[in-house]
């Protein structure tokens, strides 16, 4: 799957799911259904070897390879406790362990080079208490599509500001809307003031719309609803952990927030030319993410805010920038330009791991899989995830997870979305902005009309998801309406410019934009951080509700609309509710 994105240019220059991926939204050429098949294929195909549960040789010898790590297992114990003496018993079957998750109740494991994997396989299955066997899987990211637009404006650092009138089309405080507004821009006094260099893409622009739809408004700040959920509430002790590749921590609108900057990355196990491995995003997505759901807010901050503005971001990176191949093309910079996001699953699961014992109030997932449970592994992959995720939930966290961007109707019980669809987990569908109606025409330009769900986006009953902005087709310009969302994007490692890092000079940051502070781009991607900031609010307005409950809320309060088939989120309609139920 693809994201396609534009940067929002300021003083830098553009830069020239399958296994278990960022979701990414496919460009609608071709049409959207062609696209959906497409996907559909590639994503079955791969995911088909992300999992290996105990199976018979003859079935295991059915499984691609492909995405594999070599001599790397996780390895899934009974009711998700890992015996006190598993270290001994692994050694036993001449592994070694390199992570124990006891809150998941798994273990990853390594084995020598020269211990084939058969007999790793069935070592590891006799072991005391093991439920599945799983290899180690490369997750990765699909090659990002990009399209550079005008410069409009300075960095984050803002010198120059940007227009002082609005034509935001939003969600009213309660009720739907089908429709955008009038936009009646409001005259300048005769003697302006001075214009702010903070916040400026929420409070003069349209593009704050994402984060405006769901409920992040109110407390007088300007560009939106003088009142709304931020009276009550921006987040405030609220703790979001985001697992992803990263954020840019030096990013103003990023840093004011940041209380955990960790990395699950080991280049031992997974060497990457093209990142340091640090927890600095050196690849956007992880940055635009965490800036939807908690960009800061006020003076000395960035040009964007976030559903939460005052919430806590616990940055878990699990993914790293690794090249592509490129036909004909052996230089490393340009592999690593063009590269993606990949790691280990066992990053993953530990990232999930580390969320628990840093004590997260949220976790926002941006990725996921289509499983086939009618092939074992697909199966496998079911009741891993369920293990998982459940550990989570049951540590009184709330789980967020992207819906996928395969268009698919999950009506189809052969087929399941992971982890959206894993137990405790609250799938996010992606909805449009009213103010740009979904047109994927080519050429088209933004027009008012109804909220819808966005073309890419999974659906159908089994998901039990609720819809949040993830953007569509057409895009805009970087002060006017798009049907994209704005978000904060990495300038790599601090004081580099656009390069290899293998010195102190140089790294790679905003996709394969070079190093450009914010980036509007599309997919639900951007729904689950959006809802995950929800949930922040909610969680800060009830300390006493449990994450079960707040999901009840947010499900309970969500708004249903003309056409849109899947109740959109709503943080005014939720934060009014006396109690959950």
């Amino acid at each position: 799957m693809q994201i396609r994105a534009q940067p929002i240019h300021t003083s830098a220059q553009p830069r020239g799911a399958s296994v278990f991926v960022f979701h990414k939204i496919a460009s609608p050429e071709p049409t959207p259904p062609e696209a959906r098949t497409r996907h559909l294929r590639r994503s079955i195909s791969r995911l088909a070897a992300l999992f290996l549960p105990l199976l018979p040789p003859a079935a295991i010898a059915q499984i691609d390879t492909t995405s594999i790590a070599p001599h790397r297992y996780l390895v899934l114990y009974r009711n998700a406790t890992i015996p006190g003496d598993a270290e001994a018993h692994l050694l036993s079957a001449g592994t070694r362990l390199t992570q124990r998750n006891e809150h998941l109740g798994i273990a990853a494991v390594q084995s020598p080079a020269s211990q084939d994997d058969a007999t790793t396989l069935r070592l590891l299955a006799a072991q005391p208490n093991v439920s599945y066997v799983l290899h180690d899987r490369i997750v990765s990211a699909l090659h990002i599509r990009l399209k550079p637009i005008a410069p409009t404006s300075n960095d984050n650092n803002g010198a120059q500001s940007l227009p002082s009138t609005s034509t935001i089309g939003r969600l009213p405080t309660h009720g739907p809307i089908t429709t955008a507004p009038p936009s009646t821009p409001t005259p300048p006094p005769s003697t302006p003031p001075p214009s702010p260099t903070y916040d400026t893409y929420y409070t003069s622009t349209p593009q704050g719309w994402a984060v405006q739809q769901v409920g992040g408004y109110g407390n007088n700040t300007p560009g939106a609803p003088a009142h709304g959920p931020w009276d009550t509430t921006m987040g405030k002790g609220i703790r979001i952990a985001i697992l992803d590749s990263g954020v840019d921590a030096t990013h103003p609108d990023i840093a004011p927030n940041l209380a955990l900057n960790l990395t699950e990355v080991d280049q031992s196990a997974y060497p990457s030319a093209c990142d340091d491995g640090s927890p600095q995003d050196q690849q956007g997505h992880g940055t635009w993410t965490s800036s939807l759901a908690a960009g800061a807010i006020g003076p000395g901050t960035g040009k964007i805010i976030g559903v939460a503005p005052a919430a806590t971001i616990l940055n878990i990176k699990v993914l790293q920038r690794m090249p592509i191949s490129i036909t004909g093309d052996t230089n490393p910079a340009d592999l690593c330009e063009a590269g993606e996001a990949s790691g280990l699953l066992s990053w993953v699961m530990k990232g999930i791991e580390d969320a628990v014992t840093n004590r997260a109030d949220v976790i926002s997932l941006s990725v996921g899989a289509v499983a086939d449970l009618t092939t074992g592994d697909g199966a496998g992959l079911l009741a891993a995830f369920n293990q998982i995720t459940y550990a989570a939930a049951q540590a009184n966290i709330v789980l967020v997870s992207s819906a996928g961007n395969d268009g698919l109707d999950l009506s189809n019980l052969r087929y399941v979305e992971l982890p959206a669809q894993s137990r405790g987990v609250l799938a996010i569908a992606a909805s449009t902005n009213p103010a740009c109606a979904q047109n994927t025409t080519p050429g088209a330009t933004c027009t008012p009309g109804p909220v819808s769900l966005a073309y890419y986006t999974n659906y159908g009953a089994p998901l039990n998801a609720l819809a949040a902005p993830g953007g569509s087709y057409p895009d805009g310009p970087d002060t006017g309406v798009s049907g994209w969302i704005l978000g904060a994007c990495s300038s790599g490692l601090p004081n580099t410019t656009d390069g290899l890092p293998a010195d102190s000079a140089h790294s790679y940051g905003c996709f394969n934009l070079g190093h450009t502070a914010y980036v509007q781009a599309m997919g639900t991607s951007a729904s689950a951080p959006l809802v995950a900031g929800v949930a922040a609010l909610v969680r800060a307005a009830h300390p006493d509700w449990s994450a079960a409950t707040v999901v009840t809320a947010m499900r309970n309060s969500a708004v249903t609309l003309p056409g849109l088939s899947i109740p959109l989120v709503n943080a005014a309609a939720a934060l009014s509710l006396p109690t959950a139920q």
